[in-house]
């Protein structure tokens, strides 16, 4: 025999069901969890999944993938030291966004970034080979996909300390938030090194012994040498590279990114965006979009800046 219920007795099941569901302890904890996580960050465990059996196929000892707010670490280092990493990868990441002046809410790429550390020269290749089916031709990143990656090499000398191998790391994080950033610019050397370099020690602090060496070097390079000539911009993008170019390229960008400059620095890098034909503007074409019509201007204000007059 079928029951049937009362209007209004009906009502009151209805409600009493969705109260419980909306205040339900299950649903509540959901909910807060929502509100935890980060927007442009969501859930990592399948990328950390990805990431581990990545590792696996290059017969790695013990590897094995640390989480931070921003990043996968991808390796076969100690754990302490993978989070060691991971705390230097993640004060780059707000003074990467000042410089490139991303929207609060705005993210350069789809979940977390994976960083393979892989310092091995066999581990690399092998590693570039039978998982990305590349050359092994130093760092390579894809940002673009839903799981984004970087493979690094960690490229440095071989008595470099660690604090040298992570700074290498991170500068390659920083060029990353850069490329993102210009999205399909063609970014020049002179403008991706400068920017990793100076963006990683200033994570560091303006007062860390080596942003204080570099502000030392740059003042000596704008003055030049005795006898010689001053510190020239055009020469960065010149056929002929100077010697201290690391040192000018970096002091550039700082004062086009953090600086006086910084008004016009992600036009600058909209500027290197190839144009309706698909070719790539040249560093003087960019340096105009961007506002910068007159270098020599532009030099004069970045050379009193160097030497803080």
């Amino acid at each position: 025999m079928r029951t049937h219920l009362a209007p209004a007795l009906l009502f009151a099941v209805i409600v009493a069901g969705s109260t419980y569901l909306l205040t339900s302890p299950a649903v509540a904890q959901e909910k807060k969890d929502e509100k935890k996580q980060p927007a442009g960050k969501a859930d990592a465990s399948k990328q950390k999944a990805t990431a581990l059996a990545n590792l696996k196929k290059t017969d790695l000892t013990k590897p094995h993938v640390v989480e931070t707010e921003n990043f996968l670490i991808a390796s076969a280092l100690p754990e302490d030291r993978a989070k060691a990493l991971g705390a230097v990868l993640e004060k780059v990441v707000p003074v990467a966004r000042k410089g490139l002046q991303f929207e609060e809410k705005e993210e350069a790429w789809k979940g977390k970034l994976t960083i393979y550390v892989l310092p091995e020269t066999r581990e690399f290749k092998s590693f570039m080979r039978g998982v990305v089916q590349r050359d092994p031709e130093g760092v390579y990143m894809d940002l673009r996909s839903d799981e984004p990656f970087i493979v690094d090499p960690v490229d440095v000398p071989l008595k470099a300390t660690e604090a040298d191998q992570f700074a290498s790391i991170a500068t390659n994080v920083a060029n990353a938030m850069l490329k993102a950033r210009g999205n399909t610019a063609s970014l020049p050397d002179w403008l991706l090194n400068g920017f990793g370099r100076v963006t990683v020690m200033r994570a560091e602090g303006t007062n860390s012994g080596r942003y204080t060496k570099y502000r030392t070097a740059a003042r000596a390079a704008v003055i030049g040498p005795k006898g010689g000539k001053p510190a020239a911009l055009g020469e960065l993008w010149g056929e002929s590279k100077p010697a201290n170019g690391d040192i000018l390229s970096a002091s550039i960008v700082e004062y086009m990114a953090y600086g006086p400059g910084a008004m016009n620095f992600v036009k600058l890098i909209f500027g290197f965006r190839p144009n309706e034909n698909g070719d790539s503007p040249a560093t003087p074409q960019a340096m105009e979009a961007a506002g910068w019509k007159d270098t020599a201007a532009l030099e004069k204000a970045w050379q009193k800046w160097a030497l803080g007059k």
